[in-house]
């Protein structure tokens, strides 16, 4: 029973060894790369002085000079609150006849 099972194994070891394949070599890169250009960057031939903030800020303009009841009939014309109906339509529109 014993050289059964032995002889079963190494036929199982020399199939599997006759069954792998070399190993494969890695790929290669075929990528051929672009020429590098010399580009010349052109420096100052002085370094430009640091950024500074000389400049004054703006006066502030001066609030507008309209009066309070024409800031009320504008801000009233602007949500339709002066808008008026014709006396027809109103009286038309209110009868129950």
């Amino acid at each position: 029973m014993r050289k059964i099972a032995l002889a079963a194994l190494a036929g199982a070891f020399a199939l599997s060894a006759c069954g792998k394949q070399e190993e494969e070599a890695p790929a290669t890169n075929n990528m051929v790369e672009p020429p590098v250009e010399n580009v010349i960057i052109e420096e100052p031939e002085a370094p430009l002085p640091p950024p500074s903030n000389n400049s004054a800020a703006p006066e502030p303009a001066p609030p507008p000079t309209i009066s309070e009841l024409q800031q009320i009939q504008d801000d009233a014309e602007a949500t339709g609150m002066t808008a008026r109906l014709d006396s027809q339509s109103s009286e038309g529109s209110n009868s129950t006849d």
